[in-house]
């Protein structure tokens, strides 16, 4: 909803609230670039604070600007940051690279497997920096400048849809299969996540 996103102190904030609307108990909200601006190759820089708590799930990700076209995961999707709330004490986050594998659609994850996950300190209550550098032949993702994980599977466009534009979602969700895997803290009524800036760096 609309209402769930604010501008506070300079800083974007995005809040998940515990309210009846639509036959549902929570509200949030997601913000995106798709229809205004699409972006490829390049860097991308994204401050940001999570919120902590069991059911939530932040995300900083990229999506394909032609899904309307091609669904998804033929259009690509790159998950800058994305963590879970229960997951928050291990101060862990995840960078995801999606694809179609085949024509047949059978997806691969790539990226959160334990080798590549990040530990970040106080990403609930400080702000970090999360990051995408693209190429025409690979994605980095980093965390506070610290590269913690590559994808460069360019061998056909089933592994790398890579090379068309894609654009910017920063949304928080409550519940789903991975965030609410053991339920919503009923005691939670409000978190925020901050968003100090999205800088897009692109390649000429």
């Amino acid at each position: 909803r609309e209402e769930n996103t604010s501008i506070n102190n300079g800083h974007l904030v995005i809040e998940a609230k515990k309210e009846a609307f639509g036959g549902q108990e929570y509200t949030s909200s997601r913000l995106k670039t798709q229809g205004k601006q699409n972006f490829r190759f390049g860097r991308v820089d994204i401050r940001a604070v999570l919120p902590q708590g069991r059911g939530l799930w932040p995300a900083l990700w990229m999506l394909g600007s032609n899904i309307d076209a091609v669904g998804w995961p033929n259009c690509g999707e790159i998950d800058i940051l994305e963590s879970v709330g229960y997951e928050m004490d291990d101060e862990t986050g995840k960078g995801i690279a999606h694809a179609s594998a085949n024509s047949g659609g059978r997806y691969f994850k790539l990226g959160n497997q334990p080798t590549n996950t990040v530990e970040v300190l106080n990403m609930n209550n400080e702000f970090h920096t999360y990051a995408l550098e693209w190429t025409p032949d690979s994605l980095k993702v980093l965390v506070d400048d610290n590269h913690y994980f590559t994808y460069s599977d360019t061998s056909s466009e089933m592994t790398w849809p890579f090379s068309k534009p894609q654009n910017i979602i920063l949304n928080l969700t409550i519940g789903g299969g991975w965030g609410g895997y053991y339920g919503i803290d009923e005691n939670t009524n409000s978190q925020k996540m901050l968003v100090d800036y999205v800088r897009v760096y692109e390649l000429q």
